[in-house]
């Protein structure tokens, strides 16, 4: 290729990604986990399946081996063979059989992503390490629909590596969907199986949904969630004795035995499974409360109320998951964690000061009386009425604080992805 015809080629590519941006700006992108089943997959399916993890691990030390002396910028992405060490630290060969050219880079590619992150780490005069050597890899990034991965219909995929369709579950949320536009996925290899995690793109759609009235949610150490019309949620996702035993299996094993990896293993599978009822339980509920037409929280610490009284509760719960999941969403409003939504009556206006943390009933002078949380979610939607989202530096009791209504990108800003 000539230098005009490269040129020509970049310039082309460049027009091509402008365009697309253009278009994600009128698309909502969603993700869909869809499982491989594991019971149907031949013995040459399987370990195509598991090589693939294996030999992206191999590539990954050779790589970090190969930045000791050399530029990552300089590693040949089509290599066929790496370099690696036995189970008796002797030098091997292996060649990578299953792994495709875009697998290698997207491997590569994840090497380097990593090492900017740690660049901007260390301007920023944080505390950095390097990047150490594997002994599993789970995650693979397929880039390109219709090469690294395609479906074959819609319960089966076809994976570059592996010669037959393999069998998925849950394709059918999305492949009959409209107007529905396949990008990148992830092959995931979990404690209880293969995954394929899908990204699409859809349009907008131009009908209007119907929802219900604002509703007001106020966390808590106790009562995890209190909403403005007086429901109560008790999320508390504890762990099994299950786990508890897997626990105390492991810290008996010996390290490096072949018994402390099955236990492992098994320790994994179960955190895993812990994790999905937590997912589940939060999904739930915030897609309950985006019911509403708007949803008015503040901007709790929740971090900080690990420790203390209630700390294993909060630890337990999902508070965190759904917090993060209705941030995410635009009409979700949040309050400043400053201000205090529990001193204020909403029937006379008047501020009660002496209220405290033992007190679970708000109660005024002019008679008004009500539940603590139920009163503070109620109040929520008061306060945010009367002031003004980010342009007013004092609330609505006269106080000096941050602006009264965060911004949803204000309140992410500066927080761990």
């Amino acid at each position: 290729m000539t230098e005009e015809e490269r040129i020509a080629k970049n310039a082309r590519i460049k027009e091509k990604g402008k365009a697309t941006k253009l278009k994600r700006k009128e698309q909502v992108c969603r993700v869909f986990r869809l499982k491989i089943d594991f019971s149907h997959l031949n013995n040459a399916q399987a370990d195509a399946l598991k090589m693939l993890f294996v030999e992206a691990k191999w590539l990954y030390n050779d790589v970090l081996t190969f930045m000791n002396n050399h530029d990552i910028n300089d590693y040949d992405y089509k290599v066929k063979t790496v370099q690696g060490l036995d189970k008796d630290k002797n030098t091997v060969m292996r060649e990578l059989e299953y792994l495709g050219s875009q697998m290698k880079q997207s491997v590569i590619q994840g090497i380097k992503s990593s090492l900017k992150s740690l660049s901007a780490s260390k301007k920023n005069k944080r505390k950095t390490g390097k990047l150490k050597y594997k002994s599993e890899y789970n995650s693979i990034n397929l880039q390109q629909y219709g090469v690294t991965y395609k479906f074959h219909d819609n319960n089966r995929l076809r994976l570059q590596g592996i010669k037959k369709p393999v069998k998925i579950e849950g394709a059918e949320q999305f492949l009959k969907q409209p107007g529905i536009e396949i990008a990148n996925a992830k092959l995931l290899n979990e404690p209880d199986g293969y995954y394929l995690a899908v990204t699409t793109f859809q349009n907008k759609g131009s009908e209007t949904k119907k929802y219900k009235s604002p509703i007001g949610i106020d966390i808590g150490k106790k009562t995890s969630i209190t909403t403005s019309e007086g429901k109560k949620y008790k999320i508390f996702v504890g762990e099994t004795e299950r786990l508890k035993k897997l626990q105390k299996r492991t810290a008996k094993r010996k390290k490096g035995s072949s018994n402390r990896y099955k236990t492992r293993k098994l320790l994994r599978k179960e955190y895993q499974k812990l994790n999905n009822r937590k997912l589940d339980a939060a999904n739930k509920i915030v897609h309950e409360l985006l019911e509403h037409e708007k949803v008015y929280m503040q901007d709790e610490n929740i971090k900080g109320w690990h420790k203390g009284l209630f700390g294993r509760t909060v630890q337990h719960s999902v508070l965190g998951l759904v917090k993060i999941k209705l941030l995410k969403n635009e009409r979700v409003v949040v309050l400043s964690k400053n201000i205090a939504t529990t001193k204020k009556c909403p029937n006379c206006g008047k501020i009660n000061k002496n209220i405290t943390l033992a007190d679970r009933k708000f109660e005024c002078e002019c008679g008004y009386m009500e539940d603590r949380d139920i009163h503070a979610a109620r109040n929520m939607i008061l306060l945010s009425e009367e002031n003004t989202c980010g342009t007013q530096g004092i609330n609505a009791f006269g106080e000096d604080v941050r602006p009264a209504c965060l911004s949803i990108d204000t309140v992410m800003a500066g927080r761990p992805r």
